[in-house]
């Protein structure tokens, strides 16, 4: 059994009891051709992109079910014999996209829980600020930087050149000569 997702767009012009009615009608042909119901979200009415059948809004439904290759063609069939459904679109839900959002569920449940409180630190000592020469403090906003962890091993093998004198192609400008300017 594979799994798939369809959204019904149901006509809002008929009552919430009809509309109940047409979702359990879907369910139930679902279930009586093999498949199974996962999960039922109704997004509820929504403004339409475009008018269909001269309806700007609709009542947006979206399911997602396993069952066999052939239930989609018989699912769409019963789609286009009811007139309370303006458009469907059932789709066959890839490994990759399952694989993508049981991932972000995953994130979504590590966001929410409560992060346990960090066992407290010892607080660095600030040194005192330097008085001005009116006796007054002077506020300081500058922290001490702590020592890094690691130190720092330089190879043996490497030889540093040493650089004296001016930059190779750099001359000196004779006195009294003009200035260049940009214009």
């Amino acid at each position: 059994m594979r799994l798939y997702e369809t959204t019904v767009v149901i006509d809002p012009q008929y009552k919430s009891i009809e509309i109940e009615d047409v979702i359990k009608k879907i369910s139930n042909f679902i279930t009586n051709h093999g498949g199974e119901i996962v999960k039922v979200d109704e997004w509820g009415k929504r403004r339409l992109a475009y008018e269909i059948d001269k309806r700007q809004y609709g009542y947006y439904v979206h399911m997602r079910f396993t069952g066999p290759g052939q239930i989609i063609g018989l699912l769409e069939r019963e789609y286009r014999l009811s007139e309370a459904i303006l458009r469907f679109l059932t789709i066959k839900v890839d490994k990759r996209a399952l694989q993508a959002e049981a991932l972000q569920q995953a994130q979504e449940a590590a966001a929410a829980e409560p992060i346990p409180p960090a066992p407290a630190e010892e607080k660095a000592e600030v040194p005192e600020a330097p008085a001005t020469e009116e006796g007054g403090d002077v506020e300081s906003t500058e922290v001490p930087v702590a020592e890094p962890d690691a130190a720092i091993q330089v190879a043996d093998d490497v030889e540093i050149p040493e650089v004296s004198g001016e930059p190779e192609g750099v001359q000196e400008k004779p006195e009294g000569a003009p200035e260049k300017t940009e214009g």
